[in-house]
């Protein structure tokens, strides 16, 4: 009994104290494609202010899968391929942002969110065109909301 105290105080105390997840993934060893979009993707969100207002551009299937969204400052954040926590809204793989005719396809495109992120281990697409996947700590949507003004 006093073992398992022991683990759960511990346990407790380890999670109250982790203040941010450590990076231990050697991206090293990974294609220098992937190396490039695992930086690309964590230098979008250097700066970027949590929770963040966005716009959402709708969902595409091109080469890879796009779910992305636009700040007021024209800050591009792509959540795709992450754990997202996208609560009740409706959502899919089907915003696209125009249908065949030309008319906004979604009637979630172009609403504006207030999406609060952390950094979670997700995984990378790429690279060239193939669907290889690299494990590695990206942002990801832990809540978001409707935003009204």
């Amino acid at each position: 009994m006093r073992l398992f105290i022991t683990a759960l105080a511990c346990l407790v105390s380890s999670g109250l104290l982790a203040q941010e997840t450590i990076d231990t993934i050697s991206y090293s060893t990974y294609p220098g494609m992937a190396q490039y979009e695992i930086n690309a993707i964590n230098e979008t969100f250097k700066n970027a202010a949590n929770p963040l207002i966005v716009t959402y551009l709708g969902s595409e299937m091109h080469d890879y899968f796009y779910f992305p969204f636009k700040d007021n400052k024209d800050n591009y954040y792509d959540f795709a391929y992450r754990n997202n926590n996208l609560c009740d809204i409706p959502f899919s793989e089907d915003d696209a942002p125009l249908d065949e005719w030309g008319k906004k396809a979604s009637k979630l495109v172009g609403r504006k969110f207030l999406i609060t992120w952390e950094y979670e281990l997700s995984y990378v697409v790429c690279c060239d065109g193939r669907q290889d996947s690299y494990p590695a700590m990206l942002p990801r949507i832990a809540k978001i909301e409707y935003y009204t003004d």
